[in-house]
């Protein structure tokens, strides 16, 4: 200011050059968001965001995926940690609009309105300059805390950090964000049902409190919040259609979802699950996105890393780093056991849409390698199964993959490839059918392994098939259709002139019968199976059949006859390798001599039994058999 003095001055005269006028700064640090609406459960949730909060870990990031609800429970747990006074110096808000290209904020623009907030009138222009004026300000402040929301990269939130160790940072992003060490992570689940259903008749119930169509039909609101995928947003959006239209049934809108689930799951352009899936998706670098499209292709609940890699035409551990940024993402989730990944339901839809968005030719070629995949890993785990060293892992891969094995047979069936349906169905065999539980899998398996060989000619196939269903009926209890199959099997292998087959047929009718208490007929299937064997000269299929004569022998009371076909099997599994049917062959002779008082001949069979099933790397059979025999009384549990 320039300032002059002229005329008559009574008093004091001041004069300056520079002349600074005061204002009162104000502050905006009561900034958060309300809770959202209809907010439900999540108290687990809550805990867990209240403890890190409460932690030496000054950093806490909420990841999940797209519409899963970070921002609300966020939003929901600073209100809570500011109502208990956790943070007197306030709160610090800001969306960052990570995964919108573009209005995202940069660091540069949040900073600005952070010292704003913290009352700054002059902002200066660069950013370590405005780093620099954040960090001092907050320094002198009381404990605050700053919500960094949709956080698409570390990238955002490291300038934003605050200093010391008193304020405390909640970030929510679809990103893990591992590269923010020495952060905590929190992963937001979707909803459990209950909460889900109970989420959307708050939210009906906010608009209009006499509205009762949520709670009048709780089946059919579970059915719509299962079609949403226990998602939030999607609960959410469901919501705003049902206040919208107060005379639209659950029902009717759950005929529509079916129909299409991401194209109804929309109240408008920028509130709707697609375009949330949209953002993410476009995050991604062009060979994730197209691994995330072919994942749809696999027909099972989750898709292995070697399997993905099939689906790709890519080497695994390339595979490998893919699926890590999907993951990263929430693009994809992590299955059990470890190496295994599964979509949520509605981003699988989402990336089918995807998928169909490119060349047909290319989805069937990846579909071609996804059965060659399963056909190849399933022969070599059949090959593995009975090597001692490599059992375990073959059996937990076939259990684990069942239903995708069983639904990849249908594709390739579906699809024509039926030399492929034969391969795959045979080299899994009834092994994880053996359970009732699964015996439906089993049947539908066969049944196109059946159809595959008869469209092929395959005779041979064709009595396979047959043999594999009735095994698995017979394992279901199903008698008769069990011997019709096997029955049908005869007449096939009998054409072929393949002895072996019709034994095993044989062998299987007479089990049947022997557990119905039929037991001349039983002996009578035993004994043409027997000669069909021999005649095949198949010793393993004859040791087989020696100890189920063995087994009906015993069910007579002939202990005599019992035995001698329990030698004659353990003597011949021995000489073939197969320690498993020698072991249970010496456990039924120990049996048999401990209930004649004969304890020294009980004594050496046991100790052939266990020396058997250790040989064969059967480890839990052995020590079962050592502990039940210690006991040195009869247990009726031993005879299998």
């Amino acid at each position: 200011m320039h300032n002059e003095v002229n005329g008559d001055v009574h008093g004091t005269v001041v004069q300056a050059r520079d002349v600074y006028l005061g204002q009162h700064v104000q502050t905006a640090l009561a900034g958060l968001p309300p809770v959202a609406a209809g907010f439900t459960g999540r108290e687990a949730d809550l805990t867990a965001v209240a403890e890190a909060l409460n932690s030496p870990q000054p950093v806490v990031v909420s990841t999940g995926l797209a519409g899963v609800g970070k921002t609300t429970l966020a939003v929901k747990a600073a209100h809570d940690a500011v109502a208990a006074g956790q943070f007197p110096g306030g709160v610090l808000f800001v969306d960052l609009q990570g995964y919108s290209a573009g209005t995202r904020v940069e660091p540069l623009t949040a900073l600005a309105t952070f010292l704003g907030a913290l009352g700054v009138v002059r902002v200066p222009e660069s950013q370590p300059e405005r780093e620099a004026l954040y960090r001092s300000r907050l320094a002198q402040r009381r404990p605050t805390l700053v919500v960094l929301d949709n956080a698409s990269s570390s990238e955002q939130v490291r300038p934003l950090l605050p200093p010391g160790e008193q304020h405390r940072v909640l970030v929510t992003s679809r990103h893990t964000l591992g590269d923010l060490q020495g952060a905590r992570r929190l992963s937001l689940e979707v909803l459990p049902p209950g909460d889900s259903v109970a989420m959307l008749a708050n939210l009906v119930r906010a608009t209009d409190p006499a509205d009762e169509r949520v709670a009048s039909a709780p089946e059919t609101a579970h059915e719509i919040a299962e079609l949403c995928g226990w998602l939030p947003l999607a609960l959410g959006i469901v919501a705003a259609l049902l206040s919208d239209d107060p005379d639209l049934p659950l029902a009717e809108l759950v005929v529509l979802l079916k129909e299409a689930r991401l194209t109804e799951l929309s109240y408008h352009e920028n509130v709707a699950v697609r375009a949330a899936f949209d953002l993410s998706h476009d995050r991604l670098d062009p060979a994730e996105q197209r691994l995330f499209r072919l994942l749809s292709l696999s027909p099972g609940r989750q898709v292995s890393t070697e399997a993905a890699a099939a689906l790709a035409g890519q080497p695994v551990r390339a595979t490998q780093k893919l699926l890590a940024g999907l993951r990263r993402a929430h693009m994809i989730e992590s299955g059990e056991p470890h190496g295994w990944f599964r979509f949520h339901d509605l981003l699988r839809l989402y990336a089918a849409e995807q998928c169909e968005a490119v060349d047909g030719e290319v989805c069937q070629a990846a579909l071609a390698r996804l059965i060659g995949y399963f056909v190849q890993a399933a022969e070599q785990a059949e090959q593995q199964r009975p090597d001692v060293e490599t059992r375990q892992f073959a059996q937990l891969w076939l259990r684990t993959e069942r239903p995708t094995i069983v639904a990849v047979i249908e594709l390739a069936h579906r699809l024509g490839h039926h030399e492929q349906v034969l391969r795959l169905a045979f080299a899994i065999g009834t092994f994880p059918f053996y359970r009732r539980r699964h015996g439906g899998e089993g049947l539908s398996a066969y049944e196109m392994a059946l159809d595959a060989a008869v469209r092929l000619g395959d005779r041979d196939g064709e009595a396979k098939a047959l043999r594999g269903l009735g095994r698995i009926h017979r394992e279901m209890g199903h008698r008769t259709a069990a011997r019709e199959r096997f029955e049908q099997a005869i007449a096939v292998s009998s054409e072929l002139g393949d002895l072996r087959g019709v034994g095993r047929a044989l062998h299987n009718l007479g089990s049947i019968a022997r557990r119905q208490n039929d037991f001349s007929s039983a002996w009578r299937y035993y004994g043409r199976a027997l000669v069909a064997y021999r005649d095949a000269a198949e010793p393993l299929g004859e040791a087989q059949i020696r100890y189920s004569m063995g087994v009906l022998a015993d069910a007579e009371g002939d202990r005599a006859l019992a035995t001698s076909h329990f030698r004659d099997c353990a003597g011949t599994s021995a000489g073939i390798g197969r320690h498993d049917l020698t072991g249970r062959a010496h456990k039924k002779l120990a049996l048999i001599a401990m209930d004649a008082d004969r304890q020294e001949e009980a004594q050496l069979h046991l100790e052939a039994s266990r020396a058997a099933y250790l040989e064969g790397g059967h480890q839990r059979k052995a020590e079962l058999v050592w502990r039940l025999f210690r006991k040195a009384h009869r247990s009726r549990r031993l005879r299998d």
